[in-house]
């Protein structure tokens, strides 16, 4: 029999939602971000939950003294609390495997579960897809769809972070069709822009095909 969902805090508004949601979180400032994944992140842990943070730009113990500024129990609920540079978690061969992250997205929330956590909830820093050589669009983009389907079963709650500056227009609004959920001006909202995956993915293949032909 499958488990009911859990309904949870985000940490940053008063409302609860069903746990297990696949968020897009597209910024454009680095201090609002922090603030928001900080508040995020300390309601998963005082929650009783498993908490995974990859990061890109920075050091992990960087990143720890920034979440500890921030009020995030980092020190107290070490054992509680992953936090590691995504590119590792994503592409521990050099370049990103959809079938292996999503494996991994799995396998940490069962592992969260077995260990006696109420649920778990991860976030995730995106631009480490930019480095050359180590995903593809489509890669990252079948990923993202695939995403929503493994969350039904296993309801790790989950924030994606598109840094505006960085990532090209026309992929964040392809990014944007897969969350069905979005932080805006933090409140979590449904996305208007948010297209079944199997709808996207057949869509955006007719599309290269075009371009390509």
């Amino acid at each position: 029999m499958k488990k009911p969902y859990r309904q949870i805090s985000l940490g940053f508004s008063a409302e609860r939602f069903r746990e297990g949601h696949h968020i897009i979180y597209i910024y454009n400032d680095d201090h609002d971000r922090k603030k928001t994944m900080a508040k995020f992140l300390q309601q998963g842990l005082l929650d009783d939950e498993k908490v995974l943070y990859l990061l890109d730009d920075i050091s992990p113990e960087e990143m720890k003294k920034e979440l500890l500024d921030l009020g995030v129990d980092v020190d107290r609920k070490q054992k509680d609390f992953d936090i590691t540079k995504g590119h590792y978690a994503r592409c521990p061969g050099g370049y990103f495997s959809p079938e292996f992250m999503l494996g991994i997205v799995g396998e940490y929330y069962d592992n969260a579960i077995k260990a006696g956590y109420k649920g778990a909830r991860g976030a995730g820093e995106m631009s480490w897809a930019l480095a050359e050589g180590r995903s593809t669009v489509p890669d990252l983009l079948n990923y993202e769809a695939r995403l929503n389907d493994i969350l039904e079963t296993h309801p790790l709650t989950t924030v994606c972070q598109y840094d505006a500056r960085r990532f090209d227009g026309a992929l964040i609004m392809d990014m944007l069709s897969l969350h069905p959920m979005m932080i805006v001006r933090g409140q979590l909202v449904k996305n208007p822009s948010y297209i079944e995956p199997e709808i996207f993915l057949a869509e955006y293949q007719e599309r290269m095909n075009r371009n390509n032909g």
